[in-house]
């Protein structure tokens, strides 16, 4: 077994995720070599650390739950093609591996058209709202809601956070929306994923998939007509007033300045995550990675931005 293989079962026991062998040989770390050990289970198609059968049952219960949660995004995600301005949406996050439990929320991932993030995040803001299908701020658990912690632009697909946990979480996207040419480019942006996941399929990655909402010619006209009446200096003055207006609730924001949480804002680039499980995570993975006796296995707590 190489260590890459060893390294990617480690940190996925971290998610209570067993994998598959066809997982394993695209979503497995970058190979350091032969190691030879007997901690590795196989049962029922799955690969593990011994002592984790239990796995396989609550990845098949979380995958059920995980439909659910699915259906409940895609019904709200629908409703977001009549927004102007969204290039793309990817599901993130345990959604996008259907590894949810109950209480889990719905993250997802827009691509917006640069210029004009803040009328997006404005208007995807108010129409889930109006679903009843946003997370809002003051719900410390909001199951089966969407959560929108994450907005860049189609001139901002560069991922700058570089690490395992964000390697894994970027290469597990799944499109839920947008066009082949603009998802083959936010991966060929981030070709930095193949530093620790060599074998992803940065050029060739597969869209549609089951999830996808089919695109509309009548919704598209509609959105073309809302984008030709604000790519004037009209949509300039609203996008300066919603950037003012947003930029002054978010800086109020408690959490927005909580140590170690992880909060940007500006005209490419809006990321809420005030209690990111990047750290927790790879603080396991170390843990774990020392317990069983490789301590040149671990990773480094810190980030190269």
């Amino acid at each position: 077994m190489t260590r890459g293989v060893f390294k990617a079962i480690v940190y996925y026991d971290c998610l209570d995720y067993p994998l598959t062998k066809e997982e394993l040989e695209s979503f497995s770390f970058k190979d350091e070599g032969e190691i030879k050990n007997n901690l590795i289970q196989l049962a029922k198609g799955f690969h593990f650390l011994k002592g984790r059968e239990a796995l396989i049952q609550l990845r098949k219960e979380r995958n059920q739950i995980a439909e659910e949660k699915w259906e409940k995004t895609l019904k709200a995600v629908k409703w977001l093609r009549l927004i102007p301005y969204i290039r793309l949406v990817f599901a993130s996050g345990s959604l996008a591996l259907s590894n949810t439990d109950e209480e889990s929320d719905l993250d997802v991932l827009i691509v917006t058209k640069s210029g004009r993030i803040w009328i997006t995040r404005f208007l995807t803001v108010f129409i889930l709202s109006l679903l009843g299908a946003r997370r809002t701020r003051y719900e410390k658990i909001a199951p089966d809601k969407i959560c929108l912690n994450h907005f860049i632009t189609d001139k901002s697909l560069y991922i700058p956070r570089k690490s395992i946990y964000t390697a894994q979480l970027y290469s597990r996207l799944v499109p839920i929306t947008g066009e082949k040419d603009l998802i083959d480019r936010f991966f060929e942006a981030n070709s930095w994923i193949r530093n620790y996941i060599p074998k992803f399929p940065i050029s060739n990655f597969q869209f549609p998939n089951k999830f996808q909402i089919p695109n509309s010619n009548f919704l598209k006209l509609i959105r073309n007509i809302e984008e030709k009446i604000l790519d004037t200096k009209l949509g300039d003055w609203i996008e300066r007033i919603l950037k003012k207006y947003q930029l002054r609730r978010i800086n109020n924001y408690h959490l927005t300045h909580k140590p170690g949480g992880r909060i940007k804002a500006d005209n490419e680039s809006l990321e809420f995550h005030p209690d990111s499980p990047e750290l927790r995570i790879i603080e396991r993975y170390n843990k774990i990675m020392l317990q069983l006796g490789f301590e040149d296995l671990t990773e480094k707590s810190s980030f190269v931005i």
